[in-house]
């Protein structure tokens, strides 16, 4: 056998194994290699309160301010309020006042409310400028015991002067009371009889009041929701920089208005 012959029949029988391995390898089932990306594992998190909206300072906490939303578990603060913990808290904070400025979605930290009886809860519920007073009343010095926190009254004055004559007459109208006794909040419970009304007045009032508490006797009378709605001028301190501060109630709301006095008189 020559030469040229066996190298034909090599490469041949090379062919053949070539071919066979292909065949082979096409038979075989293709595996299909996929990637599979996890998903990034979520963030535990719980329910906490905090403001449905923005609350001032002085702002008296209804249910509808406050709500329970999620927050990162690894982010709450010992001082948040869970609804794990205190499922009641919305109930249990209505009728609070705001100690100092909370913005919309941010939790609620109890140390910037005051509870009713609370120290200091008084403080927080006056208005900026204004003063709480106490005056002596009762039943029949206070419409019955019909006058409740929030509502706003006048105030009269009884002397007697010469002779046991009496005389009566009004020294300031339209206060709002802040308390009777420590009712600082009206429920509905009916008629509210105390031995003493907290009310708010300026500077200047809460000086005529005291003049009068020396030397005369205090009835308060009651006023109705729509003759609340006048406006109550401030003390000359307000009237600084060219100003004139006027307090509107309408609806037993209060609203405050600056005038200006330049230029020109009222």
């Amino acid at each position: 056998m020559n030469a040229t012959r066996i190298a034909i029949l090599v490469a041949a029988g090379l062919a053949a194994i070539a071919a066979a391995f292909f065949v082979r390898n096409a038979m075989q089932p293709r595996v299909v290699e996929r990637t599979v990306t996890e998903a990034p594992a979520q963030t535990p998190s719980v329910r906490v309160l905090a403001a449905s909206s923005d609350l001032a300072t002085g702002h008296r906490i209804a249910p509808g301010d406050l709500r329970w939303q999620p927050w990162p578990e690894e982010a709450v603060s010992p001082t948040y309020i869970r609804e794990s913990v205190d499922g009641e808290a919305i109930t249990r904070l209505a009728g609070s006042v705001v100690r100092s400025p909370i913005a919309q979605g941010e939790p609620i930290n109890e140390r910037r409310l005051v509870a009713p009886g609370d120290s200091g809860f008084m403080a927080a519920v006056i208005s900026p400028g204004m003063r709480a007073i106490a005056v002596p009343t009762s039943a029949r010095a206070g419409a019955g015991g019909f006058i409740l926190p929030n509502d706003r009254v006048d105030l009269i004055v009884t002397t007697q002067g010469e002779g046991n004559a009496f005389s009566a007459r009004t020294l300031l109208e339209n206060l709002r009371v802040l308390a009777i006794d420590q009712s600082f909040a009206e429920d509905g419970s009916g008629a509210v009889v105390g031995s003493t009304a907290t009310l708010e007045v300026t500077p200047q009032q809460a000086q005529l009041a005291a003049q009068s508490i020396a030397g005369g006797t205090l009835t308060l009378s009651l006023r109705s929701l729509s003759d609340s709605d006048e406006a109550v001028f401030e003390d000359s301190a307000a009237t600084q920089g060219g100003q004139r501060v006027v307090r509107v109630f309408r609806y037993g709301r209060e609203e405050r208005v600056a005038l200006s006095t330049r230029g020109g008189g009222e």
